[in-house]
């Protein structure tokens, strides 16, 4: 998940002109860039403390049991960075174990799934933990942790990004030791991918492959952020300036050869197209910034040309808005008027049973591109979804954390095909000479323009 919020990080520095994200990857120097959230915590009781440029880690006692080093950090990720290269994890017991996807993420949270803690440490919370302090390291001064503290606001601070670039580069690491995907991998035989293209909705002059976003104000009731309780009567509202884009939807036209319908898994991806230098990004550097738009699952009629109309409200990684008191006490009297709930949940493709809260909210699910129009790599990629499946087909919410209690709902790793190197010998520089070797693979650019509005 924190790979997908990097790669959209990048694409908005990119839509306004700024650099991507450098890893923070050297402790002992200044951190240039200061924040100040002048915000405080839900109970209103606590200031975050302000991170001032140009302050630099220091070792934090104030856990004296436990203390946090810089060196012991950098001695954890050296260590995580020998698993790496070696392929192996030393356990407690001095055993060895194969370094995968899941005990590399255990090991580096360190979650208690972690190899072995011990060794390994705890690079990631360690991180925030250190940046949060930053300024007052030994507590002699009774300061309150900086956002960087928190999951709910470390996210604000722009070394979050800087940060998590700096894991995220772990993972890359590993991902660069496996092999290409095969193209056995990558195929999916008598399935080709005819046209796809994207168009908002109810715009008829509206060109094809463009997409559009906007800030615009929206009111937003905070009452039951402000006084901790949920009363149906009463509400306060806020204006709250944020982005948004138009409703639109996309076209793919897929035809099946086989002689049975099959269950088809759709992945769809964007990136942008240009570096922060107006270069062609090559694809193995641009396979870290494509963004996962969503993934549904589609029954292909056999023999038959399947024309798909699919809305970009139903995404995979956007997750349905919340339900207060409120929407509660609606939905119960809407339900009593209707004679059926399968049509009070028309709109919403996430059952509630299922664990739907992590995802971005709608409104953000597009970057802002630029005014004169950002291009971007529309990818489209199909595979078997009977090969695939793990659990259930897909709702809204389950890409970035999957179904609550269950394994993960696709058999393929995050990111696929991006999160691997791609072989050489299936492209030349760009993606679509890649896209060229694969039936079931399409890719179109697109234009985001962002249109001004007056404040």
């Amino acid at each position: 998940m924190h790979q997908q919020m990097l790669a959209r990080y990048d694409a908005e520095r990119l839509a306004v002109g700024l650099l991507r994200v450098i890893p923070f990857d050297n402790w002992n120097i200044p951190i240039q860039e200061g924040y100040d959230s002048h915000l405080t915590n839900e109970y209103g009781t606590l200031q975050y403390a302000p991170r001032p440029s140009g302050m630099v880690l220091s070792d934090s006692y104030t856990d004296p049991t436990s203390p946090v080093t810089v060196h012991q950090q950098s001695y954890n990720w050296n260590r995580l960075l020998n698993a790496i290269n070696t392929g192996k994890f030393q356990k407690k017991d001095n055993c060895y174990e194969d370094v995968n996807i899941e005990n590399l993420g255990a090991a580096i949270e360190s979650s208690v799934s972690s190899p072995n803690p011990d060794l390994y440490g705890s690079l990631h919370n360690n991180g925030h933990d250190l940046l949060s302090i930053i300024t007052d390291p030994d507590g002699r001064y009774k300061q309150a942790m900086g956002v960087m503290g928190t999951t709910e606001t470390s996210i604000r601070d722009p070394v979050f990004f800087r940060w998590h670039k700096y894991i995220d580069n772990l993972f890359v690491m590993h991902k660069n030791m496996l092999d290409p995907y095969s193209a056995d991998d990558l195929g999916f035989k008598n399935i080709t991918l005819e046209e796809i293209s994207v168009k908002v909705n109810g715009c008829c002059d509206q060109k094809e492959n463009v997409l559009t976003t906007r800030m615009e104000y929206v009111n937003v009731d905070i009452y039951q952020s402000m006084f901790q309780q949920e009363n149906p009567q009463q509400s306060l509202q806020v204006s709250v300036y944020r982005v948004n884009h138009d409703e639109f939807e996309y076209n793919i036209k897929v035809n099946n050869a086989k002689r049975k319908n099959v269950k088809a898994a759709f992945r769809v991806f964007m990136a942008p197209s240009f570096d922060e230098h107006s270069d062609r990004f090559g694809l193995n550097e641009q396979r870290r910034w494509f963004i996962e738009m969503d993934k549904f699952v589609e029954e292909l009629p056999r023999h038959a040309t399947h024309e798909i109309k699919r809305s970009s409200k139903l995404s995979s990684v956007v997750k349905p808005p919340g339900l207060s008191i409120k929407d509660i006490l609606k939905e119960v009297v809407e339900r009593k008027r209707k004679s059926t709930k399968k049509n009070v949940e028309s709109e919403c493709v996430c059952r509630r049973e299922r664990y739907c809260e992590c995802g971005l909210p709608q409104n953000i699910l597009l970057p802002r591109g630029t005014e004169s129009g950002m291009r971007f790599d529309l990818f489209v990629m199909v595979t078997d979804w009977e090969s695939d499946n793990c659990t259930d087909n897909l709702d809204q919410g389950t890409s970035y954390c999957g179904v609550k209690n269950q394994k993960y709902p696709d058999g393929r790793a995050m990111g696929f095909p991006f999160d691997r190197n791609i072989d050489v010998k299936f492209f030349t520089k760009f993606l679509d000479t890649f896209v060229d070797r694969f039936d079931n693979m399409l890719s179109v650019p697109i234009t985001i323009k962002t249109i001004s509005t007056t404040k």
